[in-house]
C-alpha cells in the first residue's frame, strides 16, 4: 500500500465538485479567472511506515503544502522537481487540458495522466504502469483562483470536498489523492482548511480524512475498485455583493500501480461520510472529460500485468 495526505484548517471555500456544484447560492459567486501549474512525475519512496503526515514546499504557491508522506502506515514519497517528467503552466479562461503518457526518470516510467483545470475546479485521471518495487506515478496541480459575489449576495455553507474512484489490482497496490485549499476574503489573510486525504489500499488499509467526514468504499481486500469522499463543511456564511474571494489550492495524486480518477459523489458515498456537501466548493472537479482515463486506464492496467508490483506498508 502506499500514499498520502493533504492539508489545513478553518472556514470558507473549497474543493471537489463539478464546477462549483448545484445550488442557486453557488451561482452567486462568479469565477473571474485562474493561473497555475500541473506536473506529472515518478517518485521513489522508502523510509518505512510514517506515523504522521509530512509536507514539503510548493514552488508554485510558496506554501508548505505538497504531501511527501501519507502518514499512517504508508511510506515516504518524494515528488521533488527532479522527479518530474512533464509540466504545463496555465491561465484559465476556458477549461485547460493537459495530457501526458510515458517518459520517466531514475525511479521508473510514468504511466498516464490527464488534468483538466476549469479554474474553480480541477479534474484528473492518473495511472501507474511500472511493474516492480518502490516508485509511483504522481500528478500535482496548484492554482490561484479569483471570484466575486454578484448582486444577489451569497448565503450558504462554504467548504470543501474531494471525491475519487479507482482500481487496485492486488493487495500491493494503492491509489491516493490529497487536497489542500486556502482562501482569502476581501484581501484578508489566507486561511487553510482541514486536510482532505483519500488513500485506498489494495489490502483495504485505507486512510480517509476530512474535517466534517470522510469514507472509502473498498470492494475487496486483494485488489479491487474503490470510491472515496472527504468533506470539509465549515458553516453558514453571508457574503455581501461585491465581496472578493481569492483561493489557493493544491491537488496531489499518486497511483502505485493503480488507476485513480475524480468523480461526482453519489448518495451512498455522501451517506458513508456522515456529512453533507457544502453549498459552495472549489477544488477537485467531478470527472475528467474525454472518456475519462479511468475506464481506459483500468483496462490498460489489467492487460499490462500490474499485478506484480510489490510495495508493502
Amino acid at each position: 500500500m502506499k500514499r498520502e495526505r493533504s492539508h489545513s484548517l478553518y472556514v470558507c471555500l473549497l474543493a471537489s465538485a463539478m464546477l462549483l456544484g448545484a445550488s442557486a447560492a453557488q451561482a452567486n459567486i462568479v469565477f473571474n479567472g485562474a493561473t497555475g501549474d500541473t506536473v506529472y512525475g515518478v517518485t521513489n519512496y522508502a523510509g518505512g511506515a510514517q506515523g504522521v503526515p509530512k509536507y514539503m514546499g510548493n514552488n508554485v504557491t510558496g506554501l508548505n503544502d505538497i504531501l511527501a508522506s501519507p502518514g499512517g502506515t504508508y511510506q515516504l514519497a518524494n515528488p521533488v522537481i527532479a522527479n518530474n517528467v512533464a509540466q504545463s503552466g496555465f491561465p484559465v479562461a476556458a477549461p485547460y487540458f493537459f495530457n501526458w503518457t510515458g517518459g520517466g526518470n531514475a525511479n521508473g516510467q510514468f504511466g498516464t495522466g490527464l488534468t483538466t483545470n476549469y479554474g474553480p475546479s480541477v479534474a484528473f485521471a492518473l495511472s501507474d504502469t511500472t511493474i516492480g518495487c518502490c516508485a509511483a506515478s504522481y500528478s500535482i496541480t496548484s492554482w490561484f483562483s479569483d471570484f466575486k459575489v454578484n448582486a444577489a449576495g451569497f448565503a450558504g455553507n462554504l467548504g470543501a470536498y474531494l471525491a475519487i474512484a479507482g482500481n487496485n489490482l492486488t493487495a500491493a497496490d494503492s491509489g491516493v489523492a490529497a487536497l489542500q485549499t486556502e482562501w482569502s476574503i476581501n484581501g484578508g489573510a489566507f486561511v487553510a482548511l482541514p486536510q482532505l486525504v483519500l488513500a485506498a489500499g489494495g489490502n483495504c488499509s485505507d486512510v480517509a480524512i476530512g474535517g466534517s467526514g470522510a469514507a472509502i468504499l473498498n470492494n475487496g481486500c486483494n485488489g479491487g475498485t474503490y470510491r472515496g469522499l472527504a468533506i470539509d463543511n465549515l458553516g453558514f456564511f453571508r457574503l455581501a455583493p461585491g465581496t472578493d474571494i481569492r483561493t489557493i489550492a493544491t491537488l496531489t495524486a499518486y497511483a502505485d500501480p493503480s488507476s485513480i480518477d475524480t468523480i461526482i459523489p453519489d448518495d451512498a458515498l455522501i451517506a458513508a461520510t456522515g456529512a453533507s456537501l457544502p453549498d459552495f466548493a472549489l477544488a477537485d472537479a467531478a470527472a475528467a472529460p474525454e472518456p475519462g482515463l479511468f475506464g481506459v486506464l483500468a483496462a490498460g492496467l489489467a492487460s499490462m500485468g500490474l499485478l506484480l508490483r510489490r510495495r508493502r506498508i
